[in-house]
């Protein structure tokens, strides 16, 4: 296999686990904010969280600046989509922050702990999300 096919092909096992990771964080939250809650789901809920933020970085480029599939896989289209991504995760941020913000105007019912957990999920997930879905239409 030559370099480019090797880069293809891990680009796509990125862009599928970019998206079954958003769906794992979006799961653990429905269940921690369910009323199930425990420590072992909240710990896990920020363990996917911290761990989606550091995937969206390059960080394996940054590591290895020499290594050719690496360059191939971070190419001008992958920087612009994690710009993309990026851009998607605040205004869903955002978004969450604003209706959380109106929903705790009337209700006592969600405290500081939800909403924290909510707009990071909004904001990761739809990061995620996008990534995801445009490092896949890019691989084809």
């Amino acid at each position: 296999m030559t370099a480019v096919e090797v880069a293809e092909k891990k680009s796509r096992w990125r862009a599928v686990g970019f998206l079954s990771l958003a769906v794992l964080t979006l799961t653990v939250m429905v269940v921690d904010t369910s009323g199930r809650s425990n420590d072992f789901l909240q710990g896990l809920w920020f363990g996917l969280i911290l761990g989606s933020a550091l995937n969206l970085l390059p960080l394996k480029r940054m590591l290895r600046p020499r290594d050719e599939v690496l360059k191939l896989m971070d190419d001008e289209g992958t920087r612009e989509n994690r710009r993309l991504s990026s851009t998607a995760g605040f205004w869903a941020a955002v978004v969450a922050a604003m209706a959380l913000g109106l929903y705790s105007r009337s209700s006592d019912a969600i405290d500081a702990w939800m909403v924290g957990q909510l707009v990071a999920t909004a904001a990761m997930v739809s990061a995620m999300v996008t990534f995801g879905l445009l490092e896949l239409r890019a691989a084809r």
